[in-house]
């Protein structure tokens, strides 16, 4: 050996200061996709939930203007009218996995309610209730009540399964709106 030259011990990289590095990004990683999954999934989850409101309340707007036929059938046109605008504002706004049914169930009194036969809409729910009551001070208003419930699917519950196998975490939740508003008629 030389003099004056230092003799270099080899380490393996993992005992380096690029190997620490390497090992921390490594062990950072997996929270990091998690965090990510999940801010992406509440986006679209929060996008979901801003379009069925708003499929909810063109639905109740329409109904509200509409005549007062609860006693003409089983749906009344009413009712009818109500399915289809939410159906198109759905359609239209590309939230389109669960297609709304068009055969409507009773629901209670002056209530129905449509499903959706579409694979994986199992807790897809158009509910509507054209008698829906509620008190403004002293008086009784009739008005008209839409529930809709549209499942959404996170991949967030993939990622925590990702980091823990045996997690229970839901691979899907349902998101639901209500909106009323009073009849006009």
């Amino acid at each position: 050996m030389p003099v004056g030259s230092k003799e270099r011990k080899t380490r393996p990289a993992i005992f380096r200061e690029e190997g620490s590095q390497l090992l921390e990004f490594g062990m950072a990683l997996p929270f990091l996709l998690v965090m990510l999954v999940g801010a992406i999934d509440f986006g679209g989850a929060w996008t979901l939930k801003e379009k069925i409101s708003s499929a909810a309340r063109e639905g109740t707007r329409i109904a509200a203007s509409q005549p007062n036929d609860l006693s003409s059938g089983s749906p009344p046109a009413s009712v009818t009218a109500v399915r289809n605008a939410v159906a198109n504002y759905l359609t239209s706004a590309n939230v389109t996995p669960c297609a709304v049914g068009t055969t409507a169930a009773s629901a209670g009194s002056l209530a129905w309610q449509y499903t959706s036969t579409t694979t994986g809409c199992s807790t897809f729910l158009l509910k509507i209730e054209r008698g829906y009551t509620f008190l403004s001070g002293t008086t009784t208003v009739v008005a008209t009540r839409v529930t809709l419930n549209y499942p959404f699917n996170w991949g967030f519950g993939q990622a925590i399964k990702f980091m823990s196998p045996t997690s229970t975490y839901a691979n899907s939740i349902t998101v639901s709106t209500v909106v009323v508003i009073a009849n006009m008629n």
